[in-house]
């Protein structure tokens, strides 16, 4: 007999958005690291030793993260981790 699969919550309800200003900075720090070293979220994925779905979210601020993973995501960025909490650049479209 087969197991019934569970159902798992909708997406959002998994990984809401988060209202932290610390973690909507590192969200918006890792996406722009990453862009400068012209590197896809897999290719920094495969640096730091993560999914790249946890990049995803992440770069999304929808996840809770660890110091761990962020030593390691600083360290294949090649950024001290203060940096990944500075104050984000202003967007492409703000600067026009």
């Amino acid at each position: 007999m087969a197991k019934k699969k569970k159902k798992l919550p909708p997406f959002d309800k998994r990984f809401p958005p988060r209202e932290s200003e610390a973690l909507q900075a590192l969200a918006a720090n890792v996406r722009h690291a990453r862009n400068l070293k012209n590197w896809s979220q897999s290719r920094l994925a495969s640096e730091a030793s993560l999914d790249q779905n946890a990049i995803s979210l992440i770069e999304n601020a929808r996840s809770n993260l660890t110091v761990l993973v962020l030593e390691e995501i600083a360290r294949a960025l090649d950024l001290p981790l203060r940096d990944l909490f500075r104050p984000p650049p202003p967007a492409e479209d703000e600067t026009r």
